[in-house]
């Protein structure tokens, strides 16, 4: 986006002293979004006679003052209108004025098939009416009837009742018509309100940004604003395909909003990784200042509270609110700002957002099978793989898919370029895990232990049902002490291949080969000792 150097100041002054007022609707063209936060760029061009003048321009308020820039002409005072005129229609852009005559349109349709509706209703009842006067006239029964009376009521009947039936029938089917055309006209009606609002149009009342602009001639005149709102933002998705090949894809995609109440139509959009509220100073470094203080007996019991007191003395202090809200727009990566143009014009409805396509990375995976066989019934398939890209990968929610056919949901971290990351594909149905405490003829069961020695025999097994061998990173975590007093020994069988894997402590891992239809065990053998009058915690 290009950069406005001309920044304006605020002056307040009566419109008398003016030529004439013009307005100029200066629709967004630019937008520059951040993860949280966008720069807009907004442009209009106007004929403008010599002399001063104002140019009006709708105003939604942002942070702080516009920086505006003109292509001729001497940029004057600029005062903001608020709710300056009760009718919005002559600031609608081309877009939201179609948007504006297709309502009109509606609901002329709406009330014409009202009206149609009620004159079939009317029709309807008028001809309920005639067919129950027709049949009042036979009065007595037929057989009270002379010959004369009697031959009259049946040529009444004939000629006068069935036509009245026949037209209350076509009465009926009529007003049915309409109904449903009263109910296709409010469809439609409902519809253009919502095409409307999203074209962001405000038909009044309307703020507006005067910025007097002063003409040594007669000539064109293009007016630039470029402001900041908070009300955008934009965040990754992915769609992650691991191919028979062993290779990643990743689809990348943005969901791209706004509530700008700004119409963003057709505007060319840049997508930023930039942090616009990202912190820009580093936290003030606090005296860290060590005493000894001499216990008194009558504060024992106002220990905790003094120690609360002592730290809340020698903490830093948090960071101002204002600090601290951006915390959901942190980009959270080192690396330069990244920025993506987008080929083709955006349009943003007003308060909603669009999914846009970004492109496409192919990775290189190291494709493998793990299993935690205390917990899990199957071992998973897995990928690793490394960000070549040369950019970082944003987190986002990932759609995962094997081999075309989709898993499930899951979230990709955040890839700084270089970076590796492990990637989960669903379970291993025919890798099955089975996971045993046997029952030892000494110390207890359970969480707690209280006597002075505890043994416990485990063992777990990795069974393959294809037809194929498979090799299984088997991670189980050992237990350990970090007391004195606690002695823990382990025998294993076979040993692990790794031990406090990446770097937690105590997790070992076996990389099991594991032949089709066949299945291996591992054992894995516990003592634990420590004084008697203690107690243990562990969980086998």
């Amino acid at each position: 986006m290009r950069q406005i150097l001309l920044s304006t100041t605020l002056l307040f002054m009566p419109a008398a002293g003016f030529a004439a007022d013009f307005n100029l609707p200066a629709p967004v063209t630019e937008a520059e979004i951040y993860l949280q936060g966008a720069t807009l760029l907004r442009s209009g061009t106007v004929d403008l006679p010599a002399g001063t003048h104002r140019l009006l321009v709708p105003y939604s308020g942002g942070h702080g003052l516009p920086d505006i820039a003109l292509s001729n002409g001497t940029l004057g005072a600029v005062e903001i209108l608020p709710e300056a005129i009760a009718d919005g229609r002559t600031f609608l852009t081309p877009a939201q004025q179609t948007a504006h005559e297709a309502l009109l349109a509606a609901e002329e349709a709406a009330h014409e098939a009202e009206d149609a509706r009620l004159r079939a209703a009317a029709a309807m009842k008028s001809a309920e009416d005639q067919l129950s006067f027709l049949r009042s006239l036979g009065g007595e029964s037929l057989s009270e009837l002379d010959a004369k009376a009697m031959e009259a009521t049946l040529d009444l009947l004939a000629t006068r009742v069935a036509p009245a039936e026949v037209a209350r029938t076509d009465a009926r089917a009529e007003l049915r018509t309409a109904e449903r055309a009263v109910e296709e006209a409010e469809r439609d009606l409902a519809q253009a309100r919502i095409d409307l609002r999203a074209t962001g149009a405000n038909l009044g009342p309307l703020s507006l940004l005067a910025v007097g602009v002063t003409m040594a001639e007669a000539g064109s005149v293009t007016l630039e604003i470029e402001s900041f709102s908070d009300q955008a933002g934009w965040a990754t998705k992915y769609d992650v395909s691991l191919g028979a090949d062993d290779v990643v894809t990743l689809d990348r995609k943005v969901d791209v909003w706004q509530r700008t109440d700004l119409p963003l139509t057709d505007v060319a959009v840049t997508l930023s990784t930039a942090d616009p509220f990202a912190q820009t100073a580093p936290n003030p470094v606090f005296p860290d200042q060590a005493r000894l203080r001499q216990e008194e007996p009558e504060r024992a019991r106002e220990e905790a509270d003094l120690g609360a007191a002592s730290e809340s003395v020698f903490r830093a202090p948090p960071r101002p609110a204002a600090m601290a809200e951006p915390v959901v727009a942190q980009a959270n990566f080192d690396g330069p700002v990244v920025t993506y143009d987008y080929p083709e014009p955006v349009t943003l409805p007003a308060g909603g957002s669009v999914t846009l396509a970004l492109d496409t990375q192919t990775l290189d995976a190291r494709v493998f099978n793990r299993a935690n066989p205390r917990v899990d019934q199957t071992a998973f398939l897995m990928a690793e793989l490394t960000n070549s890209t040369g950019e970082p990968l944003l987190p986002g929610a990932a759609t995962l898919y094997r081999e075309g056919a989709r898993i499930g949901e899951s979230r990709l971290p955040l890839m700084p370029a270089g970076d590796e990351v492990e990637l989960a594909f669903g379970p291993q149905e025919h890798l099955r895990l089975e996971f045993i405490r046997r029952l030892n003829s000494t110390g207890d069961r359970g969480l707690f232990f209280t006597s002075g020695t505890r043994q416990q025999d485990l063992l777990f097994r990795v069974r393959n049902l294809s037809t194929e061998p498979e090799v299984v990173e088997t991670r189980f975590a050992l237990p350990y002490s970090e007391e004195e007093d606690l002695e823990v020994a382990i025998t294993t069988t076979p040993e692990p291949d790794a031990r406090n894997v990446e770097d937690r402590r105590g997790v070992a891992q076996w990389d099991l080969e594991v032949a089709a239809g066949a299945e291996v065990e591992v054992e894995i053998g516990v003592t634990l000792e420590w004084p008697e009058g203690e107690r243990l915690e562990w969980q086998p």
